[in-house]
């Protein structure tokens, strides 16, 4: 089972999805945190789970009906970690620069 870590880029972005949900839905801002959490959790045991992404990282796609999630990652073979580096809505345009 591989650790996970969360850089803070990947924190900052929880945050932000979760304060723009909350005020208008407190249940609907837990259901996507606790969505996001488990398909983390999921990469914990299958680091490889998630699709090819640009400069060598990889995509785990979070569906929630029409809309959902993309998990920015990197499998660290060495160390059996998965490094979680951003999290952006599924139609959101791009990430912000995981090296910044």
């Amino acid at each position: 089972m591989a650790q996970v870590i969360y850089s803070q880029g990947a924190f900052d972005d929880l945050e932000r999805i979760y304060l723009a949900l909350e005020p208008e839905d407190p249940t609907l801002a837990a259901n996507c945190m606790a969505l996001i959490a488990t398909g983390i959790r999921d990469l914990a045991a299958q680091p490889e789970l998630g699709r090819p992404a640009e400069e060598g990282y990889r995509e785990r796609v979070l569906s929630r009906g029409r809309t959902g999630y993309v998990v920015l990652y990197s499998h660290l073979e060495l160390d059996d970690t998965v490094l979680v580096l951003a999290i952006r809505h599924r139609y959101q345009a791009g990430y912000p620069d995981p090296r910044a």
